[in-house]
């Protein structure tokens, strides 16, 4: 796995080629110098290129033709790098913290995350995962505080505004469940090999198809198109920060509004982040789901009557 300083030139490096296609070796040299204060030679760029295509799957081929690198544009395997990047970069920082913490405290201003609890259990998550162990821990109750103790066979974990979720399968289920971390407690491993989980492979590619941790068909049975308006930049925000790996964006003539485009899963979450967007977003289609935010506006309006 990359150390900090290559992910730092990788992403730098990732950067420039999706600002401009076909940049030669010696520009991209050239500005991690300037840019970055990246002193690297021609050798070492090209690791960094090969580990990028061999190591994150990033397709970046070189054009005679243009006498430059190119990047294809893959948004899903961009995000996922530049998401872990970012991950590497923050443990960077708190690492270095732990090291000057007057230094950390004078420069970073984190989120108030006082009450998120739990990120000093994913070592042991990643562990049992990785030899293919069960974990036992106490879990709290999110609605009415009782404490259960539960046996479970890890299968992934997942990130959601800022929150950590374990995706497992208790012993005796045969469906896996979200269990948020920071209300788990005396979490260890036990020394017995988890079920078989390539079984529960398909089930997980479902959580692609969805905005946060819970995969509903509250609404639709299934994946489908949905068409929204957006108006007063609103999709500015919407490109810089996307709901979902499918969002795609049409601009209009003035760019002051644009027509945005899923393909997903709604769900309870992405229903709340369009209410967030209040009367900057319009849902077009389906109808549906444009009369499901039509009601959970007037129920809203009508609290304040």
């Amino acid at each position: 796995m990359a150390g900090y300083t290559q992910l730092e030139r990788l992403e730098n490096i990732l950067y420039m080629l999706k600002r401009k296609q076909f940049t030669t070796k010696q520009e991209l040299i050239d500005k991690l110098l300037r840019d970055h204060d990246l002193n690297v030679t021609e050798r070492t760029l090209e690791r960094d290129l090969k580990a990028l295509k061999e190591n994150y799957s990033l397709d970046i081929s070189y054009s005679h033709q243009h006498r430059g690198y190119e990047l294809a544009e893959d948004e899903r395997l961009l995000s996922r790098f530049f998401k872990f990047a970012e991950l590497s970069s923050l443990a960077k920082i708190y690492e270095e913290g732990l090291k000057n913490y007057a230094q950390f405290e004078k420069w970073i201003i984190p989120d108030d995350s006082s009450k998120l609890r739990g990120v000093q259990h994913i070592n042991t998550i990643v562990k049992a995962m990785n030899t293919g162990v069960k974990l036992k821990f106490k879990k709290e109750n999110f609605h009415s505080g009782e404490i259960k103790e539960y046996i479970v066979t890890p299968l992934r974990l997942k990130e959601y505004l800022n929150r950590w979720y374990l995706i497992a399968i208790k012993d005796g289920d045969i469906i896996f469940k979200n269990y948020g971390i920071e209300r788990i407690s005396a979490l260890e491993i036990i020394r017995e090999l988890g079920i078989n989980t390539k079984k529960f492979e398909q089930g997980l590619k479902r959580y692609k198809d969805i905005v946060g941790i819970n995969y509903s068909e509250d609404y639709f049975p299934g994946p489908l198109k949905i068409v929204c308006n957006t108006y007063n930049f609103q999709h500015k925000y919407l490109e810089t920060l996307p709901l979902h790996h499918s969002q795609h964006v049409i601009c209009a003539p003035d760019n002051s509004q644009a027509q945005v485009t899923f393909y997903l899963q709604p769900n309870h979450e992405f229903i709340m982040q369009l209410l967030q967007m209040n009367e900057n977003i319009e849902v077009v289609e389906p109808e549906l789901l444009r009369s499901v935010i039509k009601n959970k506006l007037m129920a809203s309006l009508n609290r304040y009557k």
